[in-house]
């Protein structure tokens, strides 16, 4: 399958997933008191971030190796499967060794949620790394439809549980747990279908694995610190409490248009992964360059259309309250654009196993944005954490592309500057690859 189809599929996947997730938020948020929605949300992203923790090492490496050699897919799948069951056993186990005086709370939500955490954790590591092999051979409509199918029955329970019952956090919090067991135990068929499976694992492959992995594991950790510094960072430099929180909960209305923006470019960025991992050099440079200066015109069109209806965005984000974060949110879009772009160069990194003066440069970026967010915040509290992102992001993202023409011989230009003719190229391809079928 083609890049553009492989990614109009992805990116069609993605409009629904957005679209559901944002309506069953809504929800959440208006059937679940304050306290509630707090400890949901920690469940959530603890869940999240274990699987990533844990995980991303596998879905990388998996990747990687398979887009090299395909028939080796099976293999890695009864990798997966019997590393997902052994981790699931060793942190199920754990939670006997819990001492008595952690037993009501463990680090701030209730302990009893600890098995949630877990067992979603889990199952997203499982689904992510079928998921991987589905995207490696380009089965992009089963890669996307998982998704599709994870926020969908979410979004069917929490109707049943909250609008139509009324019941409150725990049945949530089981909406959660089915819904990423089922989407697990669906990419694993799914994988099973297109791609084959066996349950003997192989210790070289895994081996295997776990070289490529670590530098994944470094990579996708260096990622995530370099755009969470900010959200990190604002509390403690703030002095009061009241004062500390209302900043990070400003900031958060930037941050969701930030994740919004960034779903485009890690769609393009993922799949590109996908096909760099089997092309020759000047094949995934060319692309690359391709996609980088598609993604910042797409980017740059975006943040005007934000920047002129910044207001009304942040109302249907959050509600009126929250208006004095649009001005930190113009401050914050040159980092997102320089985000968005810098994430394609990456990608072609990440595909060519993860180069050291890559994956550390995101720690780099971290420690700057860090000591930015010192000098600025207490002087001009949200505006300076959005206006620290988006110096660190384009110093990030000028590091990226000074690597990336090193390496390619690419002008800058060539990288940077859309061209008209992309323009004419990509409609063309979408009107042949997906009208026409």
């Amino acid at each position: 399958m083609g890049f553009l189809r492989g990614f109009s599929i992805a990116m069609g996947a993605n409009i629904v997933v957005f679209v559901l997730s944002f309506i069953n938020n809504k929800l959440i948020y208006l059937f679940l008191d304050e306290a509630d929605n707090g400890v949901f949300f920690l469940v959530m992203r603890s869940s999240l971030f274990l699987a990533l923790f844990m995980g991303d090492w596998l879905r990388l490496s998996s990747m990687n190796i398979a887009g090299n050699d395909k028939h080796i897919i099976p293999v890695l799948s009864a990798n997966g499967f019997w590393y997902s069951v052994t981790l699931g056993l060793v942190l199920l186990f754990s939670l006997s060794l819990i001492p008595p005086v952690f037993e009501g709370n463990v680090l701030g939500f209730p302990s009893r949620y600890l098995p949630v955490i877990f067992i979603t954790g889990i199952a997203l590591i499982a689904r992510n790394n079928w998921q991987s092999l589905l995207l490696v051979n380009h089965r992009m409509f089963f890669y996307g439809l998982t998704f599709v199918l994870w926020v969908s029955l979410f979004l069917i329970l929490d109707i049943i549980f909250l609008v139509i019952f009324r019941f409150g956090l725990n049945f949530v919090v089981a909406a959660l747990v089915i819904t990423s067991v089922v989407s697990a135990l669906w990419a694993f068929i799914t994988s099973i279908i297109t791609n084959g499976h066996t349950f003997r694992p192989s210790f070289n492959v895994f081996r295997m694995s776990g070289k490529i992995g670590v530098r994944a594991w470094i990579a996708v950790l260096g990622m995530f610190l370099m755009t969470n510094i900010h959200v990190f960072s604002i509390k403690p430099l703030t002095g009061s409490s009241e004062e500390g929180w209302i900043m990070v909960a400003m900031f958060s209305v930037s941050f969701r248009v930030f994740a919004l923006f960034q779903r485009g470019a890690d769609v393009a960025g993922t799949v590109l992964y996908s096909h760099i991992v089997q092309r020759d050099d000047s094949t995934g440079y060319r692309m690359t360059m391709l996609v980088t200066r598609n993604i910042i015109l797409v980017s740059v069109g975006f943040a005007v259309f934000c920047a002129l209806i910044g207001k009304t965005l942040i109302l249907i984000i959050s509600s009126s309250r929250y208006m004095a974060a649009y001005n930190p949110l113009l401050l914050m879009l040159p980092g997102i654009i320089a985000v968005n772009a810098g994430s394609v160069i990456n990608n072609y990194y990440w595909g060519h196993t993860y180069p050291l003066k890559i994956i550390c440069a995101p720690f780099i970026a971290a420690l700057l944005g860090l000591g930015l967010n010192i000098a600025l915040v207490p002087e001009i509290g949200v505006s300076g954490a959005t206006l620290s992102f988006s110096l660190m992001s384009v110093v990030w993202f000028m590091y990226q592309v000074a690597w990336f023409v090193k390496d390619s011989d690419f002008k800058l230009t060539e990288v940077l500057v859309p061209r008209l003719s992309d323009v004419k190229h990509v409609i063309s391809r979408i009107n042949k690859n997906v009208f026409r079928g």
